[in-house]
């Protein structure tokens, strides 16, 4: 489904600033995008604000006045009742279960209606590191059977033959070194004739390669960002496994929590920060397309 001026999707969203229409002041940064799972219809947001985006504010629907390119506008208080936002919940980062009983990835973005919140489609990606690389593929709102916080199940007619979503990290790198070759050679072509300096033909592709720079590193931290989703994910899911093989130990053979020889050390996965926590390392994108 190809993107218009009507349409939206989640991961353009994210980040953006939230701006008060009675204040001009802004109030954060979108952190969240809200969602009633069961009539696939955007709820609210949730923003970040305040030193190290501590202060967290949810406005609804309603409340949205118009979503620019640039910001979010809202407006704190209105008469209009907002819409229960109880129910709402992100929807992404939930493992994607077929009806078959198969696991076939995990959601990881989707396009709305900008005017009315209305979900036009999911985005997955596949299982494992595949997902990290391969295109994300279309999920209908309609091949959904049900939604959890941690699972979402489909109809396995949906996934067995998906159609393309948006492309992957490998296809965007392949993309950017693509344009960043037609360029180079629409560039000597074009100034070849009027017999700049070299140095004139060095600038501009150098103020090219800049901007293919940032796009890539914008995607890199994407990519980054679901693969620190998934480790925590792991982590969390290592820490219940140990929690209950010690809770069938039989008494006698209880761990000694003091002894550090027999402690695991599920913090040592820890390889990501926390979210409220600055990076001290930004995330730079690969030598070859800086």
């Amino acid at each position: 489904m190809a993107a218009t001026p009507d349409t939206l999707q989640q991961g353009e969203l994210l980040n953006r600033l939230v701006i008060d229409i009675n204040t001009t002041e802004v109030v954060g940064r979108v952190a969240e995008v809200l969602v009633d799972a069961q009539a696939h219809q955007v709820e609210g947001i949730v923003c970040k604000g305040g030193l190290m985006g501590r202060e967290r504010r949810t406005f609804s629907w309603v409340q949205i006045e118009s979503i620019g390119k640039d910001s979010v506008v809202v407006r704190p208080i209105t008469d209009h009742a907002p819409h229960r936002l109880d129910q709402a919940q992100p929807m992404t980062g939930q493992e994607v279960w077929s009806d078959a009983g198969d696991r076939v990835g995990q959601l990881v973005d989707f396009r709305m209606n900008s005017r009315t919140g209305l979900i036009l489609a999911y985005g997955f990606a596949p299982e494992g590191l595949r997902g990290l690389t391969e295109d994300v593929y279309t999920l209908a709102p309609e091949a959904v059977i049900s939604v959890g916080r941690k699972r979402i199940m489909v109809r396995d007619s949906a996934v067995s033959a998906p159609v393309i979503f948006g492309p992957g990290w490998a296809h965007r790198a392949a993309d950017a070194a693509a344009a960043l070759k037609e360029d180079y050679a629409h560039t000597r072509e074009r100034l070849g004739p009027t017999q700049q300096s070299s140095q004139e033909i060095a600038d501009q592709l150098q103020e090219r390669v800049q901007k293919l720079s940032d796009t890539a590193k914008d995607q890199w931290g994407q990519v980054f960002g679901q693969v620190k989703q998934r480790t925590r994910k792991l982590r969390s899911q290592l820490r219940e496994t140990v929690s209950d093989m010690t809770a069938n130990l039989p008494a006698g053979q209880q761990r000694d929590q003091d002894n550090p020889s027999v402690t695991i050390d599920v913090d040592s996965m820890e390889v990501w920060p926390d979210e409220d926590e600055p990076s001290s390392t930004p995330l730079e994108p690969p030598s070859s397309l800086s």
